[in-house]
This record gives C-alpha cells, structure tokens and sequence, in this order.
C-alpha cells in the first residue's frame, strides 16, 4: 500500500503527471495538448522524461490512429532512450508491438536521430605556448679586432691568408726587436754607459731595435687600415616603412 502511494505522489509530481492521467483516463485530446505543450519546445531537463513523453505521444496518436505521426514520435522517442520498455499495465498490446516494429524496421533512423541528439564533444585545441618567440640576431665580429696585433682581426673575420702574413712579419720583427733591445741592455756597464770594446756592437744592435720596432710599427698601422678598409660596414637598424 505504500509503495502504491509514493508511485503515486511521484506521478504527481513529475511534469508527465497530467498527461499520464489524461492518457489512462481516455482524455486522448487533453493528453495530446499536454504532451505537445511540453515537447514543443522542450520543457523537460532529464533525457529519460523526454523519451516517456515522446512514446506517450506516441501511444495517444496511435490511439488516434494518426499512424505516420506516431512513428515519428515513436522514432524520437527510441533516440533519446533505445533500452525504452513500456509497461503493459499502462499501454495497449498493439501499441507495444507497433513499437516494436519501429525499433526493428526505422533502426537507421533512430540511430542517425540519437547521433544528432548526443551533446558535442569538445576536443581540446592544439597547445598553443604564450611565450614570445625569441629573435636571436647573427651580428658579425667587431671591427675592433682589428687592433689586435699579430693578424688575430683577420683571423676573426676569416682572412686567414693576410693574417697569417701579419702574425709572421708583426711577431718577426718584434722578436728581433725585442731580441736587440735585450742585447744592448745587457751590454752596459754598471755605471750605464758602453765600454769602448762594445759600443759598436751595442749601436749594431740599437740600430736593429730602432729598424725592428719602425717595422713592427708600420706593419701594424698596415694591418689595421686593411682590416678598417676591407671590411664591409656594420649594418645599420631600418624604421618602421
């Protein structure tokens, strides 16, 4: 007795109560309108509610003997709930078995109706990174290498060829100008002066350092114009065009 009572105070409750009872009652025209008032458009927010007004429409239009538009209903019906099972305290053996008959012979459409019925799936989008991109700009070597004694400018800027000739004539004449500096030094007395016996090789060898270090010199003014001259100039930034 209990359980009859809350079955019926949750069909009371649910928004299928009135046309459930019209449609028991044999009120077909009131169950119609209610059922229709709540299909078009939607007013139920659970699937399984929706596909038991769809199949009460159903029953009350083939009741009707309105058959093509309880197919249709019947087809909606299934899309929403293909495991559907009707009561048979509730409706007909025929309209059972007309259900029966959709669901066996109308399968391609309930299947392409509940395919447009299911929600869309949202994929993901492609990661996208918020990081700007790093701009890594190839600058070309300094110029200024080239007052580095030796070639070690022309090394830098790939003039292997000259380099090679300013390190050997740079480092030759700085050696023999080092070289004759170190000689003559050594040659002086304690009291600073040359004795008579090697003041002429001291002046040979002054000599040699003075014509050393004119040539180191003049190389080097060499190697650093060249490099200055043939070098292209550095690149200069562009506005906005």
């Amino acid at each position: 007795m209990k359980t009859a009572i809350v079955a019926l105070l949750l069909a009371a409750s649910s928004p299928l109560g009135p046309a459930r009872e019209a449609y028991q009652s044999g009120d077909l025209p009131r169950a119609r309108t209610e059922l229709e008032a709540l299909l078009q458009p939607s007013r139920l927010s659970r699937p399984q509610e929706e596909a038991e007004a769809h199949l009460l429409l159903a029953a009350t239009l083939h009741a009707q003997e309105d058959l093509p538009r309880a197919e249709h209903e019947a087809v909606e019906g299934l899309a929403l709930d293909p495991d559907a099972k009707l009561d048979p305290l509730v409706y007909p053996p025929d309209f059972i078995a007309f259900i029966e008959r959709v669901r066996a012979q109308r399968q391609d459409r309930i299947a392409r109706r509940a395919a447009r019925l299911q929600p869309p799936v949202l994929l993901p989008g492609p990661a996208t990174s918020t990081a700007a991109p790093v701009l890594v700009e190839s600058r070309p070597a300094s110029r200024g290498w080239y007052l580095v004694p030796f070639g070690v400018g022309h090394f830098v800027h790939g003039q292997r060829s000259r380099g090679t000739a300013l390190a050997v004539g740079q480092g030759t004449t700085f050696a023999v100008s080092a070289v004759s500096l170190g000689v003559a030094l050594s040659l002086r007395g304690s009291d600073g002066r040359y004795s008579a016996q090697d003041a002429p090789t001291a002046r040979a060898f002054n000599v040699s350092y003075l014509v050393g270090a004119y040539a180191f010199a003049a190389l080097y003014a060499y190697g650093v114009l060249d490099g200055l001259l043939s070098s292209p100039p550095p690149p200069t930034g562009r506005g906005p065009g």
